[in-house]
């Protein structure tokens, strides 16, 4: 203590440095009450008034008290550089650093570190940095994500001896952590002697924070060798490890970290409970789901997690619920929630909801956000309501990858494959490198307009991008070629593959179907059960279909009870049709009848056109009539009907019943849809390859 305080004012500064820890006092009161008593002299004051305006980011009132004492000491300098690197203004905490040891280099000279070695040895130990002087400027590295610096302070913590300290060990584990350098926090981890909870709780941060999910695993075993060191994890702790549980195989692991967290005591806050709900969510425990938001308070953040999690696993009328609630209650919600109801409403194709929440989200300025413009996007493609799309797209300021793919997926999923190439020709001429979904949309486009042509300069393309071996982009091509009648080359790209999955195998399975390889498609069926892969239900179609048009009675019957007594798989109206077909092209439609009479379900629309269709084949009228009658029924407005019959008519020589339902066709108001093909000309076909040459092909 400072001769004069023992001898004039003993308490007085004391009892001023009292009031410095009450929040509601500002400093410059105290500062100037201080002076007025002459107390300033007292350096233990004077570091609690330098201590109070960093804590209230007064930087300039720091300097100015700083720069007017007249004795300073390690406390001085450490809560100045301290003050200077919460701020993030490094370049004044390394320039203070180097004046606490009465070097003035300019920062950067020094390449070895930031500090010259020539005072590693400084005679008055007092004023060398320590620990929390360090600790100071490598946590505002942190926030400044200034890995440079941080790697030069890391060298002369090394030079002073203190990386071995607990609290610059967190320090520069979350440094690199924040730097993206997780491989060089785990080293310092490791080489930690002493860990205590905030170095384990770090660590297991910054492998959270990674966004890589084989880090995750690694994460929970940190947890676990955490626990079984003694180490009590704390709130924090908590905080980080429920990010790392993403899926449902997961589940197991979340709930014990959350037992875990209950028989510790940890409190479960309003913020935790909302991040253990959306862990829960992720990891498809929607029962643990519900137990927790009767126990937390219903607030914007725990319902927002709610309704993430009633996304993710499939309720998705029951998010839309949680946000008519939110609006019940005038939560006031941001983009992130609209843009999710809206995810929801298009995972229903609730198109009048959306709407409405589209109303919603123009008045209160929602709509200039990417992910909710994105989402409307994807909502209107979904309801093929294309120029609504069309129009948001073009009405958003930024766009995003993400927006380009909406629209280009909303455009080739309705069958507009002329504007999806068009849009992926313009991706291409803005310089925009799409990503795999934009490729595969792109190819299905070419799919849809049997563009050959086209197809393959695309490919080409990808084959350039190093895109090719993409396994979605392989199971596009198979498709594209075999619907563009290529089979050769859809094979190729087949047998060229590495990895296949089922998707790979029934696109070649249907491509031979609908090209009149039928023979080939099952066989393909039978190699692939002989490489263990298991069939879906649009296997199977495809091999219903080919057993139709090969007339394999019996074998499609076979392969129709194949679905559910070994593969468990529940027909499909799809599976039904076939059936129907298979009976009617053999001429046995009585047999097609019955199956139809005890069929589980009510037959669609697809049945009944199956039977209509062999019914005008083998002219059978009665069950023609009958068949068509169900057709109107459902769909009035259909003249397929209408002209089948009257085929059948004509071919049987009835010209006065194939007259009268002519007739009754146009009393309806409905006329028959000119029939169209693609033509793919030659000039068509140079100018899509002058298109395409934009992006380098």
């Amino acid at each position: 203590m400072d001769p004069m305080e023992s001898t004039t004012l003993p308490s007085l500064p004391d009892k001023l440095s009292s009031h410095l820890k009450c929040r509601a006092i500002d400093p410059r009161v105290v500062h100037g009450l201080s002076f007025r008593l002459g107390c300033l002299c007292s350096t233990f004051l004077s570091n609690n008034l330098l201590h109070a305006y960093v804590s209230r980011l007064m930087i300039v009132h720091a300097r100015k008290l700083f720069g007017v004492m007249p004795q300073r000491n390690v406390v001085t300098w450490s809560t100045m550089i301290c003050g200077y690197a919460q701020t993030g203004n490094l370049k004044d905490a390394i320039f203070l650093l180097r004046e606490m040891l009465g070097s003035r280099i300019p920062v950067g000279e020094v390449e070895d570190g930031l500090l010259p070695n020539k005072f590693m040895n400084k005679d008055e130990d007092s004023l060398l940095p320590n620990k929390f002087t360090f600790g100071s400027i490598v946590t505002g590295c942190a926030r400044a994500n200034d890995l440079r610096t941080g790697v030069q302070i890391h060298c002369d913590i090394i030079k002073f001896g203190v990386e071995s300290d607990t609290f610059v060990a967190g320090a520069l584990i979350d440094m690199y952590s924040k730097c993206g350098k997780v491989k060089e926090s785990w080293n310092i981890f490791d080489q930690t002697p002493n860990k205590d909870v905030v170095s384990w709780t770090t660590m297991i941060t910054s492998l959270a924070n990674s966004g890589q999910h084989h880090l995750w695993d690694y994460a929970f075993k940190l947890f676990k060798d955490m626990i079984c060191r003694g180490i009590q994890p704390v709130g924090m702790t908590f905080a980080s490890l429920v990010k790392t549980f993403d899926a449902p195989i997961k589940l197991s692991q979340a709930k014990q970290a959350h037992g875990c967290m209950v028989k510790l005591g940890i409190e479960v806050d309003d913020l935790m409970g909302s991040a253990l709900i959306a862990m829960y969510g992720r990891c498809g425990g929607m029962d643990e789901v519900i137990r927790l938001c009767d126990r937390i308070n219903q607030d914007v953040v725990s319902q927002t997690s709610l309704l993430v999690a009633y996304m993710q696993n499939g309720f998705n009328l029951e998010a839309i619920d949680v946000f008519r609630k939110m609006i019940e209650e005038k939560f006031i919600m941001d983009v992130f929630v609209f843009a999710s109801v809206i995810g929801a409403c298009s995972m229903l194709k609730e198109l009048g909801m959306g709407k409405e929440i589209h109303c919603l989200a123009m008045r209160k300025g929602f709509t200039s956000d990417v992910s909710v413009s994105n989402a409307l996007i994807t909502l209107y493609g979904r309801c093929h309501e294309i120029r609504k799309a069309q129009t948001v797209f073009q009405l958003m300021g930024d766009k995003d990858m993400i927006s380009w793919t909406a629209i280009l997926t909303c455009y080739s999923q309705n069958g507009y494959g002329e504007e999806a190439l068009l849009l992926f020709r313009q991706m291409l001429q803005e310089g925009l490198s799409p990503p795999i979904f934009s490729i595969t949309s792109a190819i299905q486009a070419c799919s849809t307009t049997v563009s050959l042509s086209t197809g393959r300069q695309i490919h080409s393309r990808i084959v350039k991008m190093g895109s090719a071996d993409n396994l979605s982009v392989e199971n596009s091509l198979i498709t594209m070629y075999a619907k563009c009648g290529s089979i050769e080359v859809a094979k190729r790209v087949f047998n060229s593959m590495t990895n296949r999955d089922i998707v790979s195998w029934n696109a070649l399975i249907v491509g031979h179907s609908q090209h009149g390889y039928e023979t080939e498609a099952l066989e393909l069926f039978n190699q692939m059960q002989k490489e263990g892969l298991r069939p879906n239900e649009y296997t199977f179609t495809g091999l219903l279909v080919s057993c139709s048009r090969v007339g394999l009675i019996a074998e499609g019957c076979r392969y129709f009870q194949l679905m559910s007594s070994e593969y468990g798989l529940e027909p499909i109206m799809e599976h039904y049709s076939c059936i129907v077909d298979l009976f009617g092209r053999a001429g046995r439609l009585h047999d097609a009848m019955e199956f139809i009479d005890a069929m589980p379900c009510e037959p669609d629309q697809l049945v009944w056109e199956a039977l209509l269709a062999s019914c005008k084949v083998h002219g059978n009228v009665e069950l023609a009539k009958f068949a068509a009658k169900k057709i109107l029924q459902m769909r009035p407005e259909d003249p397929s009907p209408y002209i089948i019959l009257s085929g059948i008519h004509a071919s049987l020589g009835m010209w006065d019943t194939r007259a009268r339902f002519h007739a009754m066709m146009k009393d309806q108001g409905l006329q028959k849809e000119p029939g169209r093909s693609w033509v793919e000309a030659q000039e068509c076909s140079e100018d899509i390859f002058d298109m395409l040459q934009v992006g380098g092909i």
